[in-house]
């Protein structure tokens, strides 16, 4: 796992530092290792296609005009992981309209062996809606935390540079965050059975 990640930063500062020297092609190429990935992430944290997109987009824009800040000595993937994460963030202060989320968007398909049994297949679904709902109402700083973990498969250390605090808390923050999910989902359970 650490030859990839030496692997993964040699390759990332030869692409930056290419970009730096005018080659448009070695940014793209920065662009296509990490477009889907950030892009996924932004989609979990928004619920939103269009926003996860347009943050996205303002992304690659601020790493693009600011690579000459980065410092190698850092991740490339934690730098413009906390770029997202900022740009989120700043991006929803903006918004002052609370908008409706509909969360069967979020919900992946079953496998087909599911459609011989509807009453299983519907209610696997709604499980899986009511889980993103309430990983969709943590705070947003164990919801981040909790999706850099599980979703981009970030390590606690990473975790905490990114949102700038010690791997001790970035950890303590999914427990929270985990723990937060599970007691609302007892209550959930509780109350609807």
């Amino acid at each position: 796992m650490i030859g990839v990640l030496t692997m993964n930063k040699e390759r990332d500062n030869i692409l930056i530092e290419s970009t730096l020297k005018g080659n448009i092609n070695s940014f793209e190429e920065l662009m296509t290792l990490y477009q889907g990935k950030l892009f996924n992430f932004l989609l979990k944290m928004t619920s939103s296609r269009e926003d996860a997109e347009e943050i996205t987009q303002e992304v690659f824009i601020k790493v693009y005009n600011n690579l000459y800040k980065y410092n190698n000595r850092w991740s490339f993937s934690t730098w413009i992981y906390r770029i997202a994460i900022n740009t989120l963030r700043s991006e929803y202060r903006k918004a002052k309209n609370v908008k409706s989320v509909d969360y069967y968007t979020n919900v992946s398909e079953l496998p087909a062996n599911f459609s011989d049994y509807p009453e299983l297949a519907y209610e696997m679904k709604e499980r899986q809606k009511e889980i993103i709902k309430l990983i969709d109402e943590l705070k947003e700083d164990q919801k981040t935390a909790l999706l850099l973990r599980y979703m981009q498969d970030f390590s606690f250390k990473e975790i905490g540079d990114i949102l700038g605090i010690s791997p001790e808390a970035a950890k303590m923050k999914i427990q929270r965050a985990k723990q937060s999910i599970c007691k609302k989902y007892e209550e959930l359970e509780k109350d609807g059975g």
